[in-house]
């Protein structure tokens, strides 16, 4: 498995530095939990909301930014878009941290690239069980916790 990381911020935010490092063992991790074939080659991409929001319009025509965008390129490839505007802001709504935040998009975008949707209400219970399933385990390996420092 390949995990590639990049950063492609347009603009730095105070005080938020992720550990790319740790956030590819991290995604290697998640794609084992999902099932992913020894052979896949997933690339990250750390955005801002005006970057995301570009891209969601022209992929999903959909205004706004999202947290995560995510596209499967067949052949075992695929990348996950992450906001990380988004990444702090929902982490303050939901009480939670930037790691466990990004770490719970890491794991949202790896599931619906093998497959799970959350289109539809048993869909997402699905999902959610997954996604709850891949964050404990990561958890339980503290890859979460020096994620963003």
């Amino acid at each position: 498995m390949t995990v590639e990381v990049r950063n492609r911020r347009s603009r730095k935010l105070a005080g938020f530095r992720v550990d790319t490092r740790l956030l590819q063992a991290l995604a290697t991790q998640a794609l084992e939990l999902a099932g992913a074939s020894p052979n896949y080659s997933l690339s990250i991409v750390l955005a801002d909301d005006p970057q995301i929001a570009t891209l969601n319009a022209r992929f999903h025509h959909t205004q706004g930014p999202t947290d995560i965008l995510s596209f499967d390129y067949g052949d075992g490839q695929g990348e996950l878009i992450i906001s990380l505007d988004r990444v702090r802001a929902q982490a303050r709504r939901f009480r939670t941290t930037p790691a466990r935040e990004l770490a719970l998009y890491v794991s949202h975008g790896v599931l619906h690239l093998h497959g799970y949707d959350d289109g539809t209400v048993r869909a997402r219970r699905r999902m959610r069980a997954a996604e709850c399933r891949i964050m404990r385990s990561l958890a339980s390996g503290m890859l979460i916790q020096n994620l963003v420092p």
